[in-house]
């Protein structure tokens, strides 16, 4: 039987709040608007807060 041990960083969860952020910034934007946020979101300009 295995145990379970405490995870110091979860990345599931780490990223299920990156990606809700990102989906409220990007509300209500054109493709072309998403595109550059995104683009500019890996080049390091934007940062997610």
């Amino acid at each position: 039987m295995t145990t379970k041990t405490k995870k110091d960083f979860d990345t599931v969860e780490y990223f299920r709040v990156i990606k809700e952020k990102m989906a409220k910034k990007m509300a209500g934007m054109t493709l072309t608007e998403k595109k550059e946020f995104l683009r500019k979101l890996k080049e390091g300009s934007i940062k997610l807060a």
